[in-house]
């Protein structure tokens, strides 16, 4: 037992002299102190600031993606149109070449049979004057001179006929020479528009390749195309919004602003009314006064004579008062009607200078007709609402115009004369310009050097400002187009040609 006991106090002991000796063996962890502190929250920072930044970037390519996406779909639709319209030429040059290879062969028929057969008369002829060798001696054979006179008749006559038929023959001769021509040309059109072709199919094929491949990029990226594609609505929805506040604003201003056209109006023509009243009075005042004077000058004379007349005098007088004051109530009925008869002839012509404004105005005219908004060539690469897209499964997007894609250093014009209402800035659309026509607006939208003001007056094709190509994206320029009837979205593509 004893020695049971101290086997067991010895292995203790061992024991905890090798975990001291471990203890000993481990280095001990540093102290914390604030520089420590200091460094590892600088490197956390610094951590985390690479990470957004390679978010940023992340967002940026994946954007730089799309972008090419919308770019390459367009280019791919107009290879498709390219390859439709060659088609239909080919076809339309296929039904050409067959009406002119049947016609060809009606004339090679003609031409055959007009030959056999002016080949048949001849030889009748010749058989008929076998022996006689020249026309002269043809006639001179004749036994008289009627028959004489009726051979040289005959061969007038054929020499006419042959030279008719030789002239038929030879016109058949040259139709059917242009119609070959004709048909060589459709030939070599044929061939020019089958290589046309050609190259057509090739890039399609390319760009649906790359396509595929670009897609196949997107999707792997998925929650980035989403946040991509989240910010973009954003951004466009912010733009809906400072354009309907800016509109409105607009229309509360020009209602202001008619409202004091209207209180002018009738403050002159309360004015206007005000003076002819106090100048119908100021006339009432100088004939009544013009009569009080005639009246004393009468009186004076009156006195002078006898009291006979005098009394005789009396009695007229009140008879001239009676007739004074009818006379000056007559002037101010009158005077009345005058004056409210000149109230609706102002009111009528300020209404017909409201129709004039509202009728003056012909864009709405100009429907379809309208020209482009950008100089140069240029790629419909988002088209107007809301639209499933053509690669991307799940993913819906929405426009409220057009965006056109433009060859770096492209401008944008204005598409009508009209009013600049408003130039602001707005995140992913850099620099906007929106221009009143009447009751509709347009906006143009990603500009770069502007070269308007506001509140100028613009004609149609006038240039706005240069389109802004981004240097994070191959200076691509895409300039966001946008047609409204005041706040009312409107498709622009049905407007412009």
């Amino acid at each position: 037992m004893i020695a049971m006991s101290i086997k067991k106090i010895l292995l203790l002991c061992a024991f905890f002299i090798f975990c001291l000796d471990c203890g000993a063996a481990r280095p001990k962890k540093p102290a914390r102190n604030m520089e420590n502190v200091r460094k590892e929250k600088k490197m956390t920072e610094e951590q985390i600031r690479a990470a957004s930044l390679q978010l940023e970037e992340n967002k940026r390519k994946t954007a730089r993606s799309l972008n090419a996406l919308n770019t390459l779909n367009a280019e791919v639709a107009e290879h498709k149109n390219a390859i439709s319209t060659l088609n239909g030429q080919i076809l339309s040059l296929d039904n050409e070449m067959s009406l002119l290879s049947d016609s060809i062969s009606e004339l090679d028929g003609k031409l055959e049979a007009m030959r056999k057969s002016y080949a048949s008369s001849v030889k009748r002829i010749k058989e008929s004057r076998t022996g006689i060798t020249s026309k002269l001696a043809f006639i001179f054979a004749s036994e008289s001179f009627m028959q004489a006179y009726r051979r040289m008749r005959y061969l007038q006559e054929f020499s006419a006929w042959r030279k008719k038929k030789s002239d038929e023959i030879q016109l058949v001769r040259n139709d059917l020479e242009d119609k070959k021509l004709q048909l060589g040309k459709l030939q070599k059109e044929k061939a020019e528009s089958l290589i046309k072709l050609k190259k057509e199919h090739d890039a399609l094929s390319l760009k649906q390749d790359e396509t595929s491949r670009l897609v196949a990029q997107l999707k792997s990226e998925g929650s980035a195309i989403n946040e991509v594609l989240k910010e973009k609505e954003a951004q466009a929805r912010a733009l809906d919004r400072e354009l309907d506040r800016l509109i409105a604003e607009e229309q509360k201003r020009q209602e202001e602003e008619r409202k004091k056209a209207e209180e002018r109006r009738l403050a002159e023509e309360k004015r206007l009314a005000e003076e002819r009243r106090l100048a119908e009075e100021k006339r009432l005042a100088e004939e009544k006064l013009a009569k009080e004077k005639e009246l004393t000058s009468k009186q004076k004379q009156l006195a002078d004579n006898s009291k006979k007349t005098e009394k005789k005098a009396k009695d007229v007088k009140p008879d001239k008062t009676k007739k004074a004051e009818p006379k000056k109530s007559e002037l101010i009925a009158s005077a009345a009607p005058a004056a409210s008869k000149t109230k609706p002839a102002v009111a009528v012509s300020a209404d017909n200078a409201v129709t004039l404004i509202k009728i003056s105005g012909s864009f709405e005219s100009n429907k379809g007709k309208l020209p482009f908004p950008v100089t140069g060539k240029y790629k419909i690469v988002r088209a107007y609402g809301r639209q499933q897209h053509p690669d991307l499964p799940h993913v819906t997007t929405e426009n409220s115009g057009i965006d056109i894609e433009v060859s770096p250093g492209s401008t944008a014009r204005a598409i009508f004369n009209g009013k600049v209402s408003a130039i602001f800035r707005q995140p992913g659309f850099n620099t906007i310009v929106m221009i009143r026509h009447g009751n509709y607006l347009t906006v143009y939208a990603n500009l770069g050097d502007i070269l308007v003001k506001n509140g100028e007056e613009v004609k149609a094709g006038q240039t706005i400002g240069r389109v802004y190509a981004d240097p994070d994206d191959g200076n691509r320029s895409i300039l966001h187009f946008e047609l409204r009837k005041e706040r009312e979205k409107l498709n622009p593509t049905a407007w412009v040609k």
